[in-house]
């Protein structure tokens, strides 16, 4: 029998893993290289990186079913409606941010299909401030936050929530300092005008669209 603790000890061993993978391998040093290496084949890493991504939560969701067990925080009762709002919000956050990156950027197809048709690299975009991105910088962080922690959880499910909260939050960290290197002032504009997880209404300072 698997103990409590011992489930908490294997579950943040595993995400801890998966979250250093995941960061890793789109690190700065690594695209970089990647880069010098694969020249215009590197249109497809993103997409095979989300790919990758995707499938490497399988194991993790088979770790948690054999390591599953009594519920230690629970929503019952006038709590039931907190849950409902957290993930309402988080599924809201989802969808406008989905709107805001352009899935097709984002997941890699669009230079995927540059790859594969030949065409070079395109240049690295500006970054936008459209729709909720006008409201904070980074929706899909918060939303990640949100969903982990809105249902159920046992030992496995609290050590997992916890440690992905620590990596949305290390991840946003480590995001804004690529996206200064990369715009520069330009971001750091944006940065003193919009929050970075808890949502603020845009005031009269903020474009409506940097790109």
């Amino acid at each position: 029998m698997i103990t409590p603790m011992r489930a908490v000890l294997w579950t943040a061993a595993a995400w801890a893993l998966w979250c250093t993978l995941h960061s890793g391998l789109i690190a700065r040093p690594v695209t970089d290289w990647l880069r010098k290496r694969l020249g215009a084949r590197f249109g497809c890493y993103r997409l095979a990186y989300n790919a990758f991504s995707a499938a490497s939560l399988l194991p993790l969701a088979a770790l948690h079913w054999r390591l599953m067990g009594p519920p230690l925080l629970r929503y019952r009762g006038a709590w039931i409606l907190l849950a409902l709002i957290l993930n309402a919000s988080a599924a809201l956050l989802f969808v406008l941010g989905a709107r805001a990156y352009g899935m097709a950027d984002f997941m890699g197809l669009r230079s995927a299909r540059a790859a594969w048709r030949g065409e070079p690299l395109a240049e690295v975009p500006s970054f936008s401030t459209r729709g909720i991105l006008r409201w904070v910088r980074h929706p899909w962080y918060l939303a990640g936050v949100l969903v982990v922690w809105g249902h159920d959880l046992d030992a496995a499910g609290l050590s997992a929530a916890s440690v992905l909260t620590l990596y949305f939050l290390a991840g946003a960290w480590l995001e804004e300092r690529k996206l200064v290197a990369t715009y520069g002032e330009a971001y750091r504009a944006y940065q003193r005008e919009v929050p970075m997880l808890i949502p603020r209404r845009p005031g009269g300072g903020m474009k409506r669209d940097e790109g």
